[in-house]
């Protein structure tokens, strides 16, 4: 059959290998995480600095604030008038 050194070299490629498959895929499985994690992070911080900047500088017509925002698409769907 085979030499013995050539079966130990076979073996010991055969294990590198199968150490390299339960590794990489992990290690990769780590960057997608931490990926993940930076986008939910500016993707929060974009909300929570889009919506300071709109509450700092709100009118003092609420509605019209949110319709200038594109918040509020129909200005008539308002619930009730302030002025009247």
């Amino acid at each position: 059959c085979m030499p013995a050194a050539v079966s130990a070299r076979l073996d010991s490629v055969e294990s590198w290998a199968f150490h390299a498959l339960l590794v990489l895929p992990y290690m990769f499985y780590v960057g997608l995480f931490f990926v993940n994690v930076l986008i939910l992070y500016y993707a929060f911080l974009m909300e929570y600095i889009v919506l300071n900047v709109g509450i700092v500088f709100l009118p003092e017509d609420m509605d019209q604030a949110l319709v200038d925002l594109g918040m509020l698409s129909d200005p008539g769907s308002v619930l009730y008038k302030t002025d009247s």
